[in-house]
């Protein structure tokens, strides 16, 4: 009965190590895209990230493709930042003028170029049409109020307000030209400057309401409508305002929560970025260092640092977009230095079949038959 006893536990080894192989946590490989003391904003579907990166004493925006970084420059001035990229490379942010003003740019063609405008404008957004979205002041004098806007085809649209608030500010577009982002609920901004996230769809701006808290802004929206950001809750204990990431969908704002047990909710989340697949990334409080970005999917948020390699020794601390094949645009730190990272799927290892693991488990019991001299009747099945 001994090599049966043998066989049974090939077999069984076999059959165990399958669902092993089968479920295993996907992991990420870190792809550092800019030097230290750059972060990035986001990515498009192609895995070109953008974002802003030290430049002396002052930031540029930057644009990684192709394994090439780009310095996009500036608009005369000293500072600039990309704050996204759509599937046909174009880049928006925000650069500084010649006088010291903020100007929202458009990044095509190897060439910034500011918005037409003789406001304070600032671009925030664009899809894959060319639709650019951001806010605006609503006079040539003063920087506030400001209003959302879409610019396309040398055209602006003022997106309004909600009726009861005087301004608002647009940060995400996508291809469907909905808009989301953030709108006062009062006049004159007291108390507090609360506000409420917003949809803008076909000339309308819906207030999609709130958690209980007076700050409640939308950053991201994808292809289905469905809607990312930060929520500010009631206060809890000694936390006046507590925040968490939130998802939106079918007319329901969902709490995503955080990373660590947090009853009084002191270390907050945002959720920054979302895609077609339902898949929300942001970053969220851990305590003493600060923040880690999350990956939340089918209803479960993880640390993203659980899903890279521990020895490299980088922290992902923020995350800010996810594209369509996963890939997601961070800023990690490693050694007291940050950088702007892609975080890549590990290509997946084909999974061994069943009958391989099992051909493999005969292969092995008939070579300890052979060096044991002697040819012996073919082994029974596996149990069972």
């Amino acid at each position: 009965m001994q090599p049966l006893r043998r066989f049974s536990s090939l077999c069984a080894a076999a059959v165990l190590m399958v669902p092993l192989l089968a479920f295993a946590a996907p992991l990420y490989n870190v792809t550092v895209v800019a030097g230290a003391g750059s972060a990035a904003r986001d990515l498009n579907n192609l895995g070109q990230v953008v974002g802003s990166m030290a430049s002396g004493s002052a930031a540029h925006a930057f644009l990684f493709s192709n394994g090439s970084l780009a310095d996009l420059g500036t608009l005369g001035g000293q500072y600039s930042m990309a704050s996204a990229i759509n599937d046909r490379g174009q880049v928006v942010g925000n650069a500084e003028l010649g006088d010291g003003w903020l100007r929202g740019f458009i990044y095509d063609g190897g060439a910034m170029t500011a918005l037409p405008a003789t406001t304070y404008t600032l671009a925030y957004g664009i899809n894959n049409a060319g639709t650019v979205t951001g806010s605006a002041s609503v006079d040539a004098q003063y920087v506030n109020p400001r209003h959302a806007f879409t610019y396309a085809n040398g055209t602006y649209t003022d997106l309004g307000t909600f009726p009861y608030g005087d301004a608002s500010f647009a940060f995400a577009i996508n291809n469907r030209g909905d808009v989301v982002g953030e709108a006062a609920t009062s006049m004159d901004g007291g108390p507090n400057h609360p506000v409420n996230p917003f949809l803008y769809r076909d000339g309308v701006m819906t207030d999609l309401g709130n958690l209980g808290g007076i700050w409640t802004g939308a950053t991201a929206i994808n292809d289905h409508g469905q809607i990312v950001g930060y929520a500010g809750l009631p206060a809890i204990g000694g936390n006046l305002y507590p925040q968490t990431a939130f998802l939106y969908e079918n007319g329901v704002m969902r709490d995503l929560g955080g990373l660590v047990s947090d009853p009084d909710r002191q270390f907050g989340s945002t959720a920054k970025g979302i895609n077609n697949l339902g898949q929300v990334v942001g970053a969220a409080g851990v305590g003493l260092p600060g923040n880690h970005g999350f990956l939340y999917d089918d209803g479960t948020m993880t640390d993203l640092n659980a899903l890279i390699d521990p020895a490299s020794g980088w922290v992902i601390t923020d995350a800010a977009a996810i594209n369509e094949v996963r890939q997601i645009a961070a800023t990690a730190c490693k050694e007291g230095l940050c950088y702007a990272v892609r975080l890549d799927l590990v290509p997946a290892v084909p999974e061994p079949s069943v009958f391989m693991l099992l051909a493999g488990g005969l292969a092995l019991l008939g070579w300890r038959r052979r060096t044991a001299g002697g040819v012996r009747p073919l082994a029974p099945r596996c149990p069972g």
